[in-house]
């Protein structure tokens, strides 16, 4: 039995215009890929001629630190980083110099170097608020969600109009159930940095979160016509239509987010679960073990992160995802595949 909410089907196309727009997609999405490239192409020769023009030893700092942005941009991370050193020998209480390295450990994945270089960062400059925001991310992408809010709630007083502090510790009160106060901050955000689409999905979670559906789906029709190719907007307009029990609608929202971001776990969990509640059994069991594939703990994955934003602490979603995962823990055991014997 769907214990879902049983409010009135929001009508969408789930086929053939479907196929149509994820193409058009794609095409739009090739085209701004190589727009961007020129961009940092362009960006990237003037921070080698800025170095080169760069009088005192702090100008000259600064300009590395303007380099290693730029190769970092490119993903040539080596260079960024012997970028951002020579920033420091000219300039060892660069707060800015600590920062760039610290972002470049997070992006290695490299949480425990990330948080000393940010930590020396914030020693060098106490009062630099970026540094606490980013802390604060390493922080909680660590599981220290106690101390990650406490950096973030400084950084925030520091500097109010830093908004990634606001961004991250939102996203960290919304997990605790503080929705009212989360959705305060992402308003912010979004006011101080409109193009910036995480922030509006993290807005849409909240609303989620507070049961306001119309309010959630508003904001992921907001983005979804500011940029149809980016995934954040489907991600919140296939949880709202699966609140509102529409799964076939829901499903082809989560194709297309999937197209925007392929390794999604949450969109691809959401898929099996539409899959399933469709009676496409054999499929929706496929699309769990592919969610599942590659991860440490895909049991705590699924229960615990794939699913936390779709529970949304509602009584009687948590039914039909128990349900769901009751009859499939089989296909989240590490390895598993679709040749096991299928549990009914």
């Amino acid at each position: 039995m769907d214990v879902r909410d049983s409010r009135p089907r929001r009508a969408r196309s789930t086929s053939v215009h479907s196929s149509v727009r994820i193409l058009a997609r794609a095409c739009l999405v090739l085209l701004l890929a190589m727009a961007g490239a020129a961009r940092t192409q362009d960006a990237l020769s003037e921070a080698e001629e800025a170095v080169q023009r760069a009088g005192t030893p702090s100008e000259r700092a600064a300009a590395h630190v303007a380099l290693g942005r730029a190769y970092f941009s490119t993903r040539e991370e080596d260079k960024a980083i012997a970028e951002f050193r020579a920033a420091l020998t000219l300039d060892p209480h660069s707060g800015e110099a600590y920062l760039a390295l610290g972002q470049v450990r997070f992006f290695q994945r490299n949480l425990p170097a990330a948080q000393q270089e940010l930590r020396r960062a914030i020693e060098v400059a106490p009062d630099f608020a970026p540094a606490y925001a980013a802390l604060g991310e390493v922080l909680a992408e660590q599981g220290r969600r106690a101390e990650a809010r406490s950096v973030l709630e400084k950084a925030v007083i520091l500097d109010s109009g830093e908004w990634e502090s606001k961004y991250h510790l939102a996203a960290l009160l919304i997990d605790a159930g503080e929705a009212a106060r989360a959705t305060d901050l992402l308003e912010q955000v979004a006011r101080l940095h409109p193009e910036f689409l995480p922030a509006r999905e993290q807005l849409g979670f909240a609303r989620l979160r507070r049961g306001d559906l119309e309010g959630a789906t508003r904001e992921a029709d907001e983005m979804i016509a500011k940029s149809p190719q980016a995934a954040e907007g489907h991600r919140i307009m296939a949880l709202a239509l699966w609140k509102q029990r529409d799964d076939e609608a829901s499903l082809a929202e989560c194709a297309l987010a999937l197209s925007g971001d392929p390794d999604s776990t949450q969109m691809q969990a959401l898929q099996a679960l539409e899959l399933w509640q469709l009676d496409r059994k054999k499929e929706a069991r496929r699309a769990l073990v592919q969610a599942s594939k590659g991860q440490a703990n895909p049991a705590k994955l699924a229960t615990a992160e794939v699913f936390c934003r779709l529970i949304l602490c509602d009584a009687r979603d948590i039914a039909v995802v128990d349900d769901f995962l009751r009859k499939n823990r089989w296909a989240l055991a590490p390895n598993s595949g679709t040749g096991g014997r299928e549990q009914r």
